[in-house]
């Protein structure tokens, strides 16, 4: 197994989340007659290490190497499994499992634990190297949604995912959709002096699907007074990472009319809040809300 550097403790506890809800979602769908499909667009390689064990043994290493051969980079139990591998491992299974990643070797990595240990699974799984985006896009143009119902894992790397993309999705109405959005990315596009930086602010815009936000992030506030008793305003950063999650929530929310549950998961290393995972449903029927109660009784 070819495993990333990449996350810490935090993402096993979103992961695990999201194994839950689906084993929870294939078996409250088994008996309707729907073909099943579990959508990963940001898949990776199928496995990370946790940059903090890596840093331990870098620091292991360097203080042992002349000793012999080095340890290995981390122990089975360290390892965090991944959310495509999580679901290929769900029962009852999924019919089809779409799975992509932008990255030639994160999309060969994953083929390779397919292939070791689920390969009686091969048939039901399609892995192409797509923009998230597009790939998304194209899955909603080409589904027949009266016939289908899919869970979809947006875990994107940075301000990839457009808030048009969302909105398609919103229109299948057969989609659960969860959505680990990057909020403390949001908020490193804007400067202590309230100032957007240009390139990051333009993917805030195309994340939230407006320029509003723009308009609240900076304050003014009285400066030192000068010896004429004047003082010149001085503008600052009036929002926090907090602000940006209730806004993606908000926005979210327009997206799906609605159809989003209260409870927000922030996670993030060492107590930072990095991400805010969030979960919506596209389904508009009542008895689609039982989406809304698995999703919220697994984020408890």
């Amino acid at each position: 197994m070819v495993a990333q550097a990449f996350g810490d403790e935090h993402t096993r506890r979103k992961l695990e989340i999201v194994e839950k809800y689906l084993s929870t979602y294939t078996t409250a769908l088994k008996k309707q007659d729907f073909e099943l499909l579990y959508v990963d667009v940001c898949a990776g390689s199928g496995s990370s290490i946790p940059k903090s064990v890596l840093a331990e043994r870098q620091t292991e290493d360097h203080q042992i190497h002349l000793l012999g051969s080095p340890k290995p980079v981390a122990d089975a139990d360290q390892i965090i499994v991944g959310s495509a591998l999580r679901a290929l491992k769900v029962e009852p299974h999924f019919d089809r499992y779409l799975l992509n990643d932008v990255k030639k070797s994160n999309v060969e990595a994953l083929r390779s634990a397919i292939n070791a240990d689920f390969s009686h699974l091969k048939d039901r799984i399609q892995l192409t190297r797509f923009d998230a985006n597009q790939m998304l896009i194209d899955l909603c143009k080409a589904t027949n949604w009266r016939a289908t119902r899919a869970v979809v894992f947006i875990d994107p790397f940075g301000l990839q995912i457009k808030y048009s993309t969302l909105e398609v999705l919103a229109k299948t109405a057969a989609v659960d959709v969860w959505y680990l959005v990057p909020v403390f990315a949001m908020y490193r596009q804007v400067r202590q002096d309230g100032g957007v930086l240009e390139d990051g602010g333009r993917s805030v815009d195309e994340a939230l699907g407006t320029t509003e936000w723009r308009n609240v992030v900076a304050t003014e506030e009285k400066g030192q007074i000068d010896l004429w008793g004047n003082s010149q305003a001085v503008s600052k950063r009036a929002v926090d990472v907090k602000w940006f999650e209730n806004v993606a929530k908000e926005r979210l929310k327009a997206a799906f009319h609605g159809r989003v549950v209260d409870q927000v998961l922030p996670l993030g290393r060492n107590g930072l809040h990095e991400f805010s995972l969030m979960f919506a449903w596209a389904n508009p029927s009542d008895r689609a809300r039982l989406a809304s109660k698995l999703a919220s009784a697994v984020l408890k």
